[in-house]
């Protein structure tokens, strides 16, 4: 039937949800910060930097927007143990900092973070590693 031959398939959104969570897991495990006890800001820039991970694996996907905005928030959720209201305002941000103009600084950590994407993708994770450790380097304050 025509109908049938040119409707794509749905993703299957619930595996998607585990792939994005192992690799949060991993990078976080890159990162070498334990999220739960980082500060404010080690946890907005790590946020920012998954988000541009999670952006990059919807393209490849051929994820819709609402997709990835999904998948974002139960990420933001699941493995950085974001609350309802954190997750929706960090997502929020993220989404807001894709437009040029924004918000340069987020903006550019996005960036890193869809470069995380493609060496998460190519198992370089010593680059991973050095990717998200630069940026937290970044802003570390000099007086810690």
């Amino acid at each position: 039937m025509w109908w049938k031959k040119n409707k794509q398939a749905e993703p299957d959104l619930v595996s998607q949800r585990e792939q994005l969570n192992r690799m949060a897991t991993i990078l976080l495990s890159q990162s070498e910060v334990d999220f739960d006890r980082a500060t404010q800001l080690e946890q907005a820039l790590i946020g920012t930097f998954i988000f541009g991970m999670i952006h990059a694996h919807g393209i490849s996907q051929g994820l819709t927007p609402p997709q990835v905005h999904a998948l974002a928030l139960t990420v933001f959720k699941d493995s950085l143990h974001y609350t309802d209201e954190a997750a929706v305002q960090g997502v929020q941000e993220c989404i807001n900092a894709t437009k040029p103009g924004y918000h340069a600084t987020m903006n550019a950590i996005l960036h890193r973070g869809i470069d995380g994407y493609q060496q998460y993708k190519k198992d370089n994770l010593a680059g991973l590693h050095e990717n998200i450790t630069t940026v937290l380097k970044q802003f570390k304050n000099p007086g810690s």
